[in-house]
């Protein structure tokens, strides 16, 4: 298992064995999501330009679900931000 760090938050990045072949877990603890990608779905991330990762980080949070409010991290931080 390798974990990578860095201020905004922590990932864990670890192969595993399912019965269809081998899998990358790619896991966020503090937001509670996990992704198991096969090697043509890692192959597809290499396909990828820079700016389709910008546009995932459009909602930092997470997916959208309805209800929820996503605000960005300057918003939530208490020093100098506005409060509700």
């Amino acid at each position: 298992m390798l974990t990578l760090t860095n201020e905004f938050t922590t990932v864990l990045v670890e192969k595993i064995q399912t019965r269809n072949g081998e899998r990358l877990r790619i896991s966020a603890p503090r937001m509670g999501y996990s992704v198991e990608l096969d090697p043509l779905e890692l192959e597809a991330l290499t396909w990828q330009p820079v700016e389709t990762f910008s546009r995932l980080l459009s909602t930092p949070f997470g997916p959208d679900e309805e209800g929820v409010e996503a605000r960005p991290l300057s918003d939530l931080i208490l020093f100098g931000g506005e409060h509700d």
